[in-house]
């Protein structure tokens, strides 16, 4: 459903939207995100590619949402980072048993109701959660 390298853009992307339109330095997502450090920079790399993100060298540098975390999806940042072409739907054909093919619609069905439900929900309605408070005091927000 959701792999590893979107979950790891979708945990920063958080970060940086409980400071936006501040800056986040790399040491700081990487004490909050927990992804591994070989990793998070490519991971970003690939959302400042995509334009989500804006990066600064210096001492003041670092990470920062380049829009407002209300008008950025958690399925516009999957997709900004999903690698290859991801198999969304699964096909039903004359060739599988009536009953794949009913389970196959199934999943679809799913799959497209989390779509959904990924493209109405905003950073901004992650961030404004009853623990925004207790995540913002321990990481992604300077005290």
């Amino acid at each position: 459903m959701i792999s590893q390298t979107e979950e790891y853009a979708l945990r920063a992307m958080t970060c940086l939207a409980f400071r936006h339109p501040s800056f986040i330095t790399r040491d700081q997502l990487f004490e909050a995100t927990q992804v591994p450090h070989a990793y998070l920079p490519k991971i970003m790399l690939e959302l400042n590619r995509t334009g989500l993100i804006r990066s600064q060298r210096g001492q003041n540098g670092g990470y920062a949402l380049i829009q407002s975390p209300h008008n950025i999806s958690l399925l516009n940042i999957i997709k900004s980072v999903r690698s290859g072409t991801a198999k969304n739907s699964l096909l039903s054909t004359a060739s599988i048993s009536t009953e794949i093919n009913q389970l196959n619609e199934h999943l679809n069905q799913t799959l497209s109701m989390l779509e959904t439900a990924l493209d109405q929900t905003s950073l901004a309605d992650i961030i404004t959660i009853p623990v925004k408070q207790k995540l913002k005091e321990q990481y992604c927000v300077q005290k």
